[in-house]
């Protein structure tokens, strides 16, 4: 029997997560754009498939060997989804992968990260100087994501009358279905990049994506056009979404968490610790993005099949009880040495650095200006986004003053 993975099993994510590590870690599952693959939850096996050369990333050589055995070709819609994401290092083994990241990696450096301390604690002040006295705020729409979209925009070098688009791109191509508002997100965004690159291309400026066009063009086969367009838009959408999710969520942590929110305020260099607890309590990331069994693989919990596609869940690892003592109590505290929040090896995520960054700042920002910080609203009426992908609120009303 398949367990059903969908928006109302992520109202109660980590319950639902514990039920499955208790009784069947290895799960047969659907999921919105999966009929049928394998949920994978406790941490020592997601830990280890993460970097498990066995399980494969390059779905779209299968989605074509697929094709191929069906006798057809990939539907427009096919190609436009695999060649929008399905040739990002997020989907690609090595010597592709290497070859992506490494290119990644010169363009986003700590230096370029660095420079962003500074438009970020401004935006952060501005932001708040917004907020009206005396009504309630809600801090997924008026804080976390024109704070995310401003860093991750300023990164990439997009300027700033051409920002309004990428928030609703960023929850179609998350979260949706495979239908029609999702292909009109990606194909719109795919539009927008591919101009956009070509601008850059004629007036290269000082940012990553005018580094990637310049890696690119040094030494065309290293970094073709699409990968460019793929490339951009996974730094697009996952460096923008997450880190929504990493602000709203530690405040919704230490809003219900008292208690850590006093330790916080009586000792505000807690902030890093903040930060890593919320990356394990309440990971923005729910399970990764799919990828399938290349071989058989034998687990302690179940066989996953030679080409199953397979959901690991590093929302469900980071409350595994065997690795972190009383997972579901919030505690800024605790060591969380190892948590899977950012993935792991070679598929750790490289932009981590700019989300933690940003998730200090803006926690460390709205603790300070505001001892009274409050939920509007009681907790149980806080609702997460229907999402497999993403964990985070739809929206987080508070009250800012006394």
């Amino acid at each position: 029997m398949r367990v059903v993975v969908d928006g109302k099993a992520m109202q109660d994510a980590h319950g639902f997560m514990a039920k499955l590590r208790a009784s069947a870690p290895v799960c047969p599952a659907s999921e919105a754009r999966q009929a049928a693959a394998v949920l994978v939850t406790r941490y020592e096996d997601v830990r280890a498939l993460v970097g498990d050369g066995r399980v494969r990333h390059d779905v779209r050589s299968k989605a074509e060997q697929e094709a191929a055995a069906e006798q057809r070709e990939l539907t427009p819609r096919e190609e436009l989804m695999h060649r929008a994401l399905g040739i990002s290092m997020i989907y690609r083994d090595p010597p592709d992968h290497t070859r992506l990241r490494r290119l990644v990696n010169r363009a986003f450096t700590p230096r370029a990260v660095e420079r962003l301390r500074p438009p970020l604690s401004t935006v952060i002040d501005e932001l708040i100087a917004a907020f009206t006295p005396g009504r309630p705020v809600d801090l997924v729409a008026e804080f976390a994501v024109p704070l995310t979209t401003f860093a991750i925009c300023e990164l990439l070098g997009i300027p700033q009358d051409e920002r309004a688009a990428f928030w609703g791109w960023s929850q179609e191509i998350n979260d949706a279905e495979l239908g029609d508002g999702y292909y009109e997100a990606l194909a719109e965004a795919v539009a927008y990049l591919t101009a956009l690159i070509e601008r850059k291309r004629a007036n290269p400026g000082t940012d990553l994506l005018s580094e990637l066009i310049a890696v690119s063009d040094e030494d065309g086969d290293r970094l073709s056009a699409d990968e460019l367009v793929a490339t951009s838009l996974l730094l697009l959408i996952a460096g923008h979404d997450t880190s929504v999710h990493l602000i709203a969520n530690a405040v919704l942590c230490l809003l219900t968490s008292p208690d850590q929110l006093a330790a916080l305020r009586a000792d505000p260099s807690l902030v890093d610790n903040v930060v890593e607890e919320v990356l394990r309590y309440e990971s923005p990331v729910n399970i990764l993005p799919p990828r399938f069994a290349g071989s058989a693989i034998e687990l302690a919990g179940g066989t996953i099949p030679e080409g199953e596609m397979v959901l690991l869940s590093v929302l469900s690892a980071n409350r595994d009880e065997s690795v972190f003592p009383d997972p579901d109590r919030f505690d800024i505290t605790r060591s969380t040495a190892g948590h899977l929040a950012f993935g792991h090896g070679i598929h750790y995520c490289p932009g981590a650095p700019l989300a933690r960054m940003e998730g200090r700042l803006a926690i460390a920002a709205l603790v300070a200006r505001f001892p009274h910080l409050r939920l509007a609203v009681p907790p149980a009426e806080v609702r997460w986004r229907d999402s497999t992908l993403m964990h985070g609120l739809e929206s987080l009303p508070v009250r800012t003053g006394s």
